[in-house]
């Protein structure tokens, strides 16, 4: 029982981390929704770090790269560092 435990666990990690994708890709359109205003210096970086990944959504378009890239720099731990 125990692979079978780790085998899900590997999955809600995942499921997880690509939902938190998805919210962080909302959060960098929201903030460029409300410029001229701008969020802390550490916002700023975070910001900065996803749109690197995913430019800004100016379109209809498939959304799927934004996501796996945003959910990569996620799990490289980039992101955290920048907020820290």
């Amino acid at each position: 029982m125990g692979m079978t435990g780790a085998i899900k666990l590997k999955r809600v990690v995942e499921n997880t981390r690509n939902v938190l994708a998805i919210e962080a890709m909302a959060a960098a359109q929201a903030v460029d929704f409300l410029a001229p205003l701008l969020p802390s210096k550490r916002g700023q970086s975070a910001h900065a770090a996803i749109r690197t990944a995913s430019p800004p959504i100016e379109k209809d378009r498939v959304m799927s790269g934004d996501f796996e890239r945003i959910s990569a720099l996620l799990a490289s731990g980039r992101l955290a560092e920048l907020v820290r």
